[in-house]
């Protein structure tokens, strides 16, 4: 019978220089870096609006959010091609740009503080309403009259 052999440790998977996931990490990073270079250097600004999608056989895939931004990039595309093949990856040839609607719903507001308050009087208005009304509602009444002490 044949020994079984061993998995590799995951140790040694995500140190060695070589294999698959080596490959992908070196890939990852090298897209980073060309995204960072994009956004901050030739477009300042652009980074909630385009992204830099993938790298493929010396052809810049980058996706943008709206077709505005796409014939911008358009106008742009020699100039932008130039730059990176100087600073980034010389084996650039061409550049593609696919619109991507997702791009710009990602972006996640955070949510605005709510700005209104509720005086002591309007508190006070509440608690008296609380008394004499059902319980569940009166529940709800004394958590938002609390809401004027804060």
């Amino acid at each position: 019978m044949k020994p079984r052999r061993t998995p590799d440790s995951l140790h040694k998977i995500m140190t060695s220089n070589s294999g698959k996931l080596a490959k992908i990490q070196q890939k990852a990073g090298q897209l980073q870096v060309i995204n960072q270079f994009l956004t901050s250097e030739l477009i300042p600004g652009s980074d909630e609006y385009c992204r830099v999608a993938n790298l493929r056989q010396g052809v810049l895939i980058i996706e943008v959010a709206s077709g505005v931004w796409k014939t911008r990039l358009l106008q742009l595309s020699n100039s932008i091609l130039e730059h990176m093949r100087e600073h980034v990856s010389p084996s650039l040839y061409s550049i593609e740009l696919n619109v991507n609607p997702a791009l710009f719903n990602e972006r996640a507001e955070a949510p605005k503080p709510n700005p209104r308050k509720i005086s002591h009087d309007t508190a006070q208005h509440l608690m008296s309403v609380a008394e004499i009304a059902p319980p569940e509602l009166a529940a709800t009444l004394h958590r938002l009259a609390k809401l004027a002490k804060r």
